[in-house]
């Protein structure tokens, strides 16, 4: 029988040590931008593609450059370099490595909405692992997959296998999510009974549970008719109203979990709207809970529902004089965002009764028309922003002209 052949250790050299410095120094800046602004886009690119001149295996560069190509929307050319990259691991490294390697890529992806090639990456996970623990893992990230890619039924095949292997509460309980999702309630229910009788001190198991049962007994069809329930303003004026400081804190949980639902709901939507690509979507997304997250603090008594377009509307001037006064390094782009983010927001819960169509007419017509002038004091500010011919009187002359005091707000 003929000897294994041993791995050369590539990392092993001058030219990786060389290459492991540099990009040691770049993660630094990244994290600890003291000098100079953190490389990104092209500028990264080129950057680590000089690394990889002088180590042509250093796939920490490499993965680094399928990353920033997924930031910039360029997924075809970010596959590439990541397939370099785990040929590169599979062909010097263990088989640990390339193990963690494609698990780290699949937890970068998911949050940027790339669910395709995470669920390619998993399915290949699925195949590596031999632990039962890791190999229901994989499972469990393919099935959250086929859940953000509307396949739920697939998703739930895909999580039997994870139930074969791992019969936690944890388990149960996205088995739970994922049926109240299909819509069948009483299965649901009973997978999250089993989830909380495993562990009883299971948060997620437990809220779930609380949340299935209510669905039956309001006649909720699925988690997303859940998600876009109109809010119960009894209920949260009666909790306003209490000067109990227990029945306040449910009154900010309530208001807390109500957005989260609507941002959630909102996130479903987006990624079946073909008119925007993945890293498009991912921006409209990370906006919209910056803004709103902005405003809802801009709110004294801290209970704005992101539901309330009347109220965007009523205070949108004075809401972008303060977001451009406290965003320093806002462009074009991230203006742009903004308004993209919001109107779409409130054009999808529009489209689901949530919100009005006069109100979102009336929404729309005014951010539409202030945009220029809103466009303009942004420009102007920049230009005095950071410019030090500039004393801190004249800075503040110009925030009371461009803002109209707005800026100074601690509240709307």
């Amino acid at each position: 029988m003929a000897a294994t052949k041993k791995k050369k250790d590539i990392t092993k050299t001058e030219a990786w040590d060389m290459a492991d410095w540099d990009y040691a120094g770049i993660i630094a800046d990244d994290r600890m931008p003291l000098l100079s602004e953190p490389l990104r886009g092209q500028e990264r690119i080129d950057t680590m593609k000089e690394i990889l001149g002088g180590c042509p295996e250093y796939y920490p560069a490499m993965f680094d450059i399928g990353q920033t190509h997924i930031i910039l929307g360029g997924d075809t050319e970010a596959k590439k370099w990541f397939d370099k990259c785990f040929k590169i691991i599979k062909e010097h490294f263990s088989k640990k490595d390339l193990i963690d390697a494609y698990g780290k890529m699949c937890e970068f992806l998911k949050p940027v909405f790339r669910y395709e090639l995470a669920l390619e990456y998993y399915k290949i996970l699925s195949e590596l692992e031999t632990k039962k623990n890791r190999k229901a893992d994989a499972y469990d990230g393919m099935a959250y997959c086929y859940v953000m890619l509307d396949s739920i039924d697939k998703a739930i095949e895909v999580q039997q296998k994870v139930l074969e292997l791992d019969k936690s509460a944890r388990s149960y309980s996205i088995t739970g999510w994922q049926l109240m999702i299909k819509g069948d309630i009483e299965k649901a229910e009973d997978a999250l009974k089993k989830a909380v009788k495993l562990d009883k001190k299971d948060e997620y198991a437990k809220n779930n549970l609380d949340i299935c049962r209510l669905m039956k007994k309001q006649g909720i069809k699925t988690w997303n008719d859940y998600l876009l329930r109109k809010p119960d303003y009894d209920y949260l004026g009666e909790l306003e109203d209490a000067e109990d400081e227990e029945l306040l804190d449910k009154a900010d949980e309530y208001v807390r979990h109500h957005n989260v639902c609507k941002l959630e709901a909102f996130k479903s939507g987006l990624l079946k709207n073909p008119g925007y690509t993945l890293a498009e979507k991912h921006d409209i997304y990370i906006t919209i809970k910056y803004i709103l997250k902005f405003i809802h603090d801009l709110n004294e008594d801290g209970w704005f529902l992101y539901d309330n377009a009347s109220t965007v509307n009523l205070f949108f001037k004075e809401i972008m004089h303060k977001f451009i006064f406290k965003t320093g390094d806002i462009d074009d782009k991230i203006f742009n965002d903004v308004y993209t983010a919001l109107l779409e927001f409130y054009k999808f819960l529009r489209k689901n009764g949530l919100v009005s169509g006069s109100e979102y007419k009336d929404l729309e017509k005014n951010m539409l028309g202030l945009k220029s002038e809103l466009r303009e004091k942004m420009l102007r500010y920049n230009e005095v922003r950071h410019n030090d011919d500039y004393s801190e009187e004249e800075k503040e002359e110009i925030r009371d002209e461009l803002f109209e005091g707005d800026h100074e707000l601690l509240f709307l």
